[in-house]
């Protein structure tokens, strides 16, 4: 070993923010864990239906549910929230929701947001340590499609401590959104001064968020005294990751790269570290078609065309596939739209009427969730995440994508 990573080593093992940041960890705690209640579903959806309801003690009126709302519109490309009946951004800041009706448990539905004069309705499934049941989530919107079917705008959530996988013909339906979604709207609340939040709401606030963090390993002074001890003792640091850590996120890229690559019926497409990209052949072998029907021109050079955009999103806390029209000339943009718009039961992710100025998403599926992540940190058993990838890549290709072509087909032939 080099003396001087050796020399790091041990000043470290003996540093006062070392012993403080084991300390914090060790001791860290909050209301909702004295109370016991921190790993119960039903607490956590008594807690966002009291924030959510605009009656409610807190004095923040429709703001929080507002809020919720906004930060998915600004994290995911201003899309529509939901499908088909969903709700886009030029609705939404016409729509008051001081008329929100809150229904806990009805009909077993953990959160059922109802604002009549909207002809709204948000339906959240709520999930911590457990995940969904066989046919649950079906059930539960067939029983609202039914009773508010004369609603212009209906979502379906599905929040969940961390990223999991539902069933495939649900996730056409159902918007999938993690607790870290909370975290960032509470942190907005908090830090904004013309709420003048009560002390008493304001102590509430920054206990849930408190739990919150602690439960997605989340704590800002954590944060900082680890980053402090990286910059000091980088050396030491990056010698402890080489033979510890061996860079997962590097390994399931290398995999999802090494399977795109022997994967006879697609080719490569401007990869890098964190996206991982295709096209399929079917583009290639039907250039004229496609041509012929206005959905490629022949200026185009299909290595160099983004509007059709296949990528693996690979994270520290999930990897993804999404399909997005991507940038290009703006008239097969359009049309791609349209017919991405005429099979949203395969179009998961398509909105209800405005497509984004750049990259559209449109048909998403989980490859790994945060949870199979970390096993795989913990483990190192690169085999079991290989075999979990690989399926999963193959259901994809198999059956997603061939599904897509079909349905091109179908327009070009």
């Amino acid at each position: 070993m080099d003396s001087d990573v050796e020399s790091q080593l041990k000043e470290l093992i003996l540093d006062d923010d070392f012993t403080n940041l084991q300390n914090l960890v060790n001791e860290e705690v909050n209301l909702m864990d004295i109370l016991r209640v921190s790993h119960r579903e039903l607490q956590h959806s008594n807690f966002l239906s009291w924030l959510f309801d605009p009656n409610a003690t807190h004095g923040l009126g429709d703001f929080a549910f507002k809020e919720f709302i906004k930060i998915y519109f600004k994290e995911n490309e201003f899309q529509n929230l939901g499908v088909e009946n969903g709700l886009s951004v030029f609705d939404f800041i016409h729509f008051e929701f001081d008329d929100l009706i809150i229904k806990r448990e009805f009909k077993n539905i953990d959160l059922l947001f109802l604002s009549p004069k909207n002809k709204f309705f948000l339906l959240m499934e709520n999930k911590i340590y457990s995940g969904e049941r066989a046919g649950q989530l079906k059930k539960y919107r067939n029983i609202v499609n039914e009773l508010y079917a004369g609603y212009n705008h209906q979502i379906y959530i599905y929040l969940s401590l961390k990223d999991q996988i539902i069933n495939e013909e649900e996730a056409k339906y159902y918007v999938q959104l993690n607790y870290s979604h909370i975290i960032k709207l509470l942190e907005r609340i908090l830090l904004n001064p013309q709420l003048n939040l009560a002390d008493k709401t304001k102590f509430v606030f920054e206990q849930y968020l408190r739990t919150l963090k602690s439960m997605l390993n989340q704590n800002k002074e954590i944060e900082e005294i680890t980053k402090s001890l990286y910059r000091k003792y980088r050396s030491a640091f990056d010698l402890v990751f080489k033979y510890n850590a061996s860079t997962e996120t590097t390994e399931i890229g290398e995999i999802l790269n090494e399977l795109i690559k022997n994967e006879s019926v697609i080719k490569d497409f401007h990869s890098n570290k964190t996206y991982l990209r295709f096209q399929p052949n079917f583009l290639y072998e039907n250039s004229e078609k496609l041509i012929q029907n206005g959905l490629l021109t022949s200026l185009d050079n299909l290595k160099d065309n983004w509007v059709y955009l296949f990528e693996f999103n690979v994270r520290n806390s999930f990897v993804k596939f999404d399909l997005k029209i991507g940038r290009g000339d703006q008239k097969i943009r359009e049309k791609l739209y349209n017919i991405y718009s005429k099979n949203k039961n395969f179009f998961q992710r398509m909105g209800k009427k405005e497509i984004a100025p750049e990259w559209h998403l449109s048909f998403q599926k989980m490859i790994l969730t945060q949870d199979e992540i970390l096993s795989f940190m913990e483990s190192g058993d690169t085999e079991n995440v290989r075999e979990i990838i690989t399926a999963r890549f193959r259901n994809l290709i198999d059956n997603d994508l061939a599904k897509y072509i079909q349905i091109i087909n179908e327009e070009i032939s």
